[in-house]
């Protein structure tokens, strides 16, 4: 399937003029905070031959472990192996929201792919390592979370703290092995999309980054069904590893 392919309403009709001064404040320091996160860090050392063949169509050889940590759930730990640079990533997103936002509520990690890769069930794709489900921040821990995600809407999704997850995700496909596609339900990015854009993110950020307004424009995060509760960031392969692909 090579087609496999994050606020509430607008915050100026929704809050006083201090309350969107405060937020627009924050956005504008969420989004230099993820411009400096790809350089904040080392690239992660590829391994190569880790990634064998496509995400739909592959398997994983010496596999990476995302391992257990403060702050987050694997939801189901079999399901944590990934290449080298993946792995990598995700522990770094995971620390940067961790930082910088302290308060929020600890985060959903999904499957990645399983410790052989090859297909798994739920999934077309998550068979050579490439492949994580990111579950979303809310305003409040929602009943059931971690251990399942849940929908987001414009009165439940904390707008500041996924948007910040998610350009942490989108700065890493500058970098050898970043991101190459992620995938997010359409309304949901538009929850998203308006509170950045009332908050005074750049719009070539948002054109570049969203798919949304446009349905079907070439962007970085694009709509596939069933991604309405959690992100799927998909990573590139590492240069030079010709298994991959």
């Amino acid at each position: 399937m090579r087609s496999l392919l994050v606020a509430t309403s607008l915050l100026a009709l929704a809050t006083p003029a201090g309350a969107k001064s405060r937020h627009s404040k924050r956005a504008a320091h969420t989004s230099k905070k993820a411009h400096r996160f790809a350089h904040s860090f080392d690239v992660p050392q590829a391994v190569l031959g880790q990634s064998i063949g496509e995400p739909w169509a592959g398997h994983l050889d010496h596999p990476d472990e995302l391992p257990a940590g403060d702050g987050y759930v694997i939801r189901r730990p079999w399901r944590a192996f990934g290449t080298r640079t993946t792995v990598d990533y995700v522990l770094h997103a995971i620390r940067d929201i961790r930082e910088r936002f302290p308060d929020v509520h600890v985060l959903a990690i999904g499957d990645i792919s399983q410790k052989t890769g090859g297909a798994i069930t739920e999934h077309h794709s998550h068979q050579s390592g490439r492949d994580a489900d990111i579950g979303l921040i809310y305003k409040h821990k929602p009943a059931g979370f971690p251990a399942s995600f849940v929908t987001a809407t414009e009165a439940n999704l904390d707008c500041p703290a996924t948007f910040a997850l998610l350009s942490d995700f989108a700065e890493t496909s500058k970098l050898d092995g970043g991101a190459q596609v992620i995938f997010l339900d359409y309304e949901v990015q538009g929850i998203l999309y308006r509170w950045a854009k009332d908050a005074g993110v750049d719009d070539d950020k948002l054109e570049r980054l969203f798919e949304y307004p446009h349905r079907g424009a070439s962007a970085l995060v694009r709509h596939f069904p069933g991604h309405d509760n959690h992100m799927h960031v998909r990573f590139k392969c590492p240069a030079g590893d010709r298994s991959c692909d």
